[in-house]
């Protein structure tokens, strides 16, 4: 099935292990015949076995292999999903394993990789780097570039109470002095803030918003796109991270009347396109002012105005933490819905997520089933049942007579 032929080079004696496999002659040289010899024995028994052993003469990189599997992928994920994977592998891949050849990479590599990164990043962190490499070399090989994954079954850092610990979630009250306190700086950032906790939008939908996208008749808001800056690009435009993701949620009667009034103010208003947020000018004299012409950028939003006025301590005196993100107050919207009692498979829609168990995962303390009423319902039962038996009647059993053993 596979031989050997012993050929004379320029730098002396080598071995030629050639074989045929799936009608294409492949073909390794070594300095040894014993080396030969051992590799002559695995291929053979990977032929028997009727699997292809093209990886065995693949010289891929692990770095080719990672960007080829990007490349494919890249059609249909989102741009800043590409480029996250991107920036992952360029921190964390490519300086432990680009040049290495993907077939050559060993479990064992994998593990001290993981060792190594556990102890600079939180368990969340690593399992994202981590994937960037499994679904690399998954993609290696279904094409045969490698014969195993080297990721499979690598033992990865549990998340505990990262997630839970990561979290902040404000009152009401709370989003109100956040809300006052950066309209001191624009007055319709407070309205944004507001937005933000009582719609739980996420930041690129909240940006991406449309006029069109305010049903005032229906009180609600369409969430239909969201928006991020790309290098070389621009802003682009894309659909919401996932299916379930483009939604309506209702809005409160309160925030319902201040968009009314925000928009009636517009200097677009009779155009349903409009942004309905204003961007800034970010160069020259006039830098920071409102400019109805330029993309809002919740960014600068977030950078040049919430997270000084979060970290100063001038919020201190509010209860609200120096640690909190403008994410929690997507946290916050959640927390608000559970509070007011909505069930968690209408919050999950509201939120967009992919699926209810993501709701749960994250918000499962948020969400206690009250059993109360059933048990009220059987506590009656039971009352009845024992005056009914006092007063000298029978109860018929409900699943019928239990017999002794």
């Amino acid at each position: 099935m596979a031989h050997i032929r012993e050929v004379q080079r320029a730098t002396g004696t080598a071995y030629e292990l050639r074989w045929t496999d799936h009608g294409k002659d492949r073909q390794l040289t070594f300095k040894t015949e014993k080396a030969a010899q051992r590799e002559q024995i695995r291929v053979e028994d990977e032929l028997l076995r009727g699997r292809s052993t093209a990886y065995r003469v693949d010289k891929r990189t692990v770095r080719a292999v990672v960007e080829a599997c990007m490349a494919a992928s890249a059609p249909s994920l989102k741009p800043r999903s590409v480029d996250g994977a991107r920036s992952v592998a360029e921190k964390h891949v490519y300086p432990a394993f680009g040049q290495r050849r993907a077939s050559g990479l060993r479990a064992a590599d994998v593990e001290k990789w993981i060792t190594k990164l556990s102890a600079d990043h939180k368990p969340g962190t690593v399992r994202n780097i981590y994937n960037v490499l499994n679904k690399s070399m998954k993609y290696a090989l279904r094409h045969d570039w490698i014969a195993n994954n080297p990721c499979t079954g690598v033992e990865l850092p549990k998340n505990t109470s990262e997630i839970v610990d990561a979290r902040c979630f404000l009152t009401p009250v709370q989003v109100t002095a956040l809300a006052e306190e950066l309209s001191k700086v624009e007055a319709h950032f407070g309205l944004i803030v507001r937005m933000a906790a009582y719609t739980g939008l996420r930041a690129g939908e909240l940006a991406a918003l449309r006029i069109r996208d305010i049903n005032l008749l229906h009180r609600v808001v369409e969430v239909r796109r969201t928006v991020a800056r790309r290098t070389g690009q621009g802003w682009v435009f894309t659909a919401p991270k996932s299916k379930r993701s483009a939604r309506d949620v209702p809005l409160t009667r309160s925030l319902a009347a201040e968009l009314r009034a925000w928009i009636a103010q517009h200097p677009d208003k009779t155009n349903p396109d409009a942004a309905l947020w204003p961007g800034s000018k970010n160069v020259g004299p006039r830098r920071g002012e409102l400019d109805w012409t330029r993309q809002f950028d919740i960014g600068n939003l977030q950078s040049g105005c919430f997270r000084p006025a979060v970290r100063s301590g001038a919020l201190a005196p509010a209860g609200i933490s120096t640690a909190t993100r403008w994410h929690d107050l997507r946290h916050t919207y959640a927390s608000i819905m559970a509070a007011a009692g909505r069930d968690v498979r209408l919050v999950s829609q509201w939120l967009g997520h992919s699926s209810i168990n993501t709701t749960e995962k994250v918000y499962v303390h948020l969400f206690r089933v009250d059993h109360s009423d059933e048990m009220d319902a059987v506590e009656a039962f039971l009352s009845g049942a024992g005056q009914a038996l006092g007063a000298g009647g029978s109860v018929t059993p409900i699943f019928g007579a239990v017999g002794g053993s």
